[in-house]
């Protein structure tokens, strides 16, 4: 019986940290344990997650130190705890009460899987998306042989639906402390790299965009981003991998445009190879921020109807 542990990295989420608690109480699975670590919160969060602190739930509290250092805290528990695995969720999200034994499925299925995914819901503020993803043949559960190809449309991968053998983390490795935002994309890619990564369409996971307090509302100017060219040499290697972070820098690049930052907008623009972008992509690395501006209001409405932004479609 595989024995996981299941972590909610904590900063000023009151609002929403107890539905995150509970749907992982409400689990299905046999055996796991909940580690919530309060990253210096602010508000509330504490006090409301204090009460619910027991055998199965611990609750460790520390300085600020950011999502990735919580992360890397959690992982290095596990490791010294001998859990076997273990998954994240954020406080924002919630899992439907089937997700951990999806998880478990599919490492039951693929034994040579260290990594495992499930499909996802987007929450937004007036509507609920499904996702869609790329380069699927079709919706069996299975491995992914080419990670990269998979994610051209959303990411398979969030922090809220993986799940990864602790075993694995010694070739992946832990999150860079050091970067903000992207973080995780940074973290998917040696997944992607360096392990095998089972995939579920059962749709498992809510990643509510709608809550408050993202860190996607941070200004770009603030934000720590990720140094993509340090696997450019791997990209020989790995099929997909080039147009995966090609895509990424685009959206860092588009986001740079709206904020008028057209240095830094050009220094992503000026890595990415074009055969690796849409025409319609190509064409909003051209356009105006007050272009792009009125065009993101558009893009808001798009969204709701399942249209993507990040691919140009």
């Amino acid at each position: 019986m595989i024995k996981i542990l299941v972590h909610i990295p904590l900063y000023n989420k009151a609002a929403t940290i107890e539905r995150a608690i509970n749907s992982v109480l409400h689990q299905d699975a046999a055996y796991y344990d909940i580690l919530i670590i309060d990253d210096g919160s602010t508000d509330d969060s504490f006090n409301v997650v204090k009460p619910v602190e027991s055998d199965q739930v611990i609750i460790l509290s520390q300085e600020n130190q950011g999502v990735s250092a919580t992360r890397n805290r959690a992982m290095k528990f596990a490791l010294d705890k001998k859990y076997d695995a273990i998954a994240f969720l954020d406080a924002d999200d919630y899992w439907d009460t089937n997700h951990l034994n999806v998880l478990i499925s599919l490492f039951d299925k693929f034994p040579e899987a260290e990594v495992a995914g499930a499909n996802y819901r987007l929450k937004r503020s007036r509507k609920t998306l499904r996702t869609k993803f790329s380069n699927f043949k079709d919706q069996s559960d299975q491995l992914l042989e080419h990670f990269f190809e998979h994610n051209y449309l959303n990411s398979v991968l969030n922090c809220s639906n993986v799940m990864i053998r602790i075993s694995a983390i010694k070739n992946v490795g832990y999150f860079a402390e050091k970067i903000t935002h992207y973080e995780d994309i940074d973290w998917f890619i040696r997944i992607g790299m360096n392990t095998s990564t089972a995939f579920s369409f059962t749709t498992t996971t809510t990643i509510d965009e709608a809550a408050g307090n993202r860190s996607d509302q941070i200004k770009m100017n603030d934000r720590e981003l990720p140094d993509f060219t340090i696997y450019q040499a791997k990209t020989k290697n790995h099929k997909g991998l080039e147009k995966y972070l090609d895509l990424n820098r685009f959206s860092l690049a588009i986001a740079y445009r709206m904020d008028n930052n057209i240095k830094m907008a050009s220094f992503y623009q000026q890595q990415i190879n074009s055969k690796n972008l849409s025409i319609t992509q190509q064409s909003l690395l051209k356009m105006s921020s007050l272009k792009l501006k009125s065009l993101k209001k558009t893009q808001e409405i798009l969204g709701n109807l399942g249209l993507n932004f990040r691919t140009g479609n």
